[in-house]
């Protein structure tokens, strides 16, 4: 990668990349969106409410949600993406619930001007923060606040530091399609930053043609450095567990799931 940030070489300037990982999570995204609903039923927040999912992805759990009685928007910084999660949503049978809007997580009110403090709910899924700074981090917690309206809720479903030390695994493989993922990973003790290398490359017959290998650099926090951040951002801490399905938290959680009241 020659300047830039990562997200950017990743997201922007190799979309189709991380396009197959999500069309790889798409069939999982039905079971994950039932898991959500119980934690909306659990805190009061009925169909008909009004969500913000962002980063949205491809919609995996947005247009599901919109299928369940939910009007949702959801904010993605690829356009690649957001063309798709409208594709999906007008097939799933959900445009009308389910709108998708090109935005940055950093400048999240700039893509919503009309919609301030108008959700019930915002979402941060799938380790969509840590990306940048903490200072970022905190600042991207504010754009939500200014987003949901008051005694609304943030949901942030985040991996969870103290597992990755626990079970630390310094390389990885995956396949998506025909394009396979390989990861070398280190993980930085004093910054609590993930400093890894992803290599991309597609099938070809018996051979793996290289794509692209992109540096990555991903701060990953603690529960309680967690709580600390979202305090920082203008929410309180309502509920912590241990992912989606509302386990309770500990260090071989491999995800962490916050719940925040503006």
């Amino acid at each position: 990668m020659v300047g830039g940030h990562w997200t950017d070489e990743l997201f922007v300037r190799h979309p189709e990349l991380f396009l197959a990982v999500h069309e790889h999570g798409w069939p999982y995204g039905e079971e994950q969106a039932r898991d959500l609903v119980r934690v909306f039923e659990r805190f009061g927040v009925r169909p008909g409410a009004r969500l913000l999912d962002a980063p949205c992805g491809i919609g995996r759990h947005a247009t599901r949600l919109a299928k369940l009685g939910y009007r949702v928007v959801g904010v993605d910084l690829v356009p690649r993406y957001i063309e798709r999660a409208r594709e999906l949503a007008e097939r799933e049978g959900a445009s009308d619930r389910a709108a998708y809007v090109v935005g940055d997580l950093r400048r999240l009110s700039s893509a919503l001007p009309d919609e301030r403090e108008r959700f019930d709910v915002a979402m941060n899924l799938w380790t969509s923060l840590g990306y940048y700074d903490e200072a970022t981090d905190v600042k991207i917690l504010w754009e939500y606040a200014s987003l949901v309206r008051p005694s609304g809720l943030l949901f942030v479903e985040i991996v969870n530091r103290d597992f990755l030390v626990r079970h630390y695994d310094p390389q990885g493989c995956e396949a998506f399609g025909d394009i396979v993922q390989i990861e070398e990973r280190r993980l930085d003790l004093e910054s609590s930053r993930m400093r890894n290398e992803w290599r991309f490359y597609r099938r070809e017959g018996r051979d793996l043609a290289h794509l692209a290998t992109i540096p990555i650099d991903h701060r990953v926090y603690a529960l309680h450095e967690l709580r600390g951040l979202l305090e920082k951002g203008g929410w309180s801490v309502e509920a912590t567990f241990g992912g989606l399905k509302m386990d309770p938290t500990t260090f071989d959680a491999p995800r962490l799931f916050l719940v925040g009241r503006k």
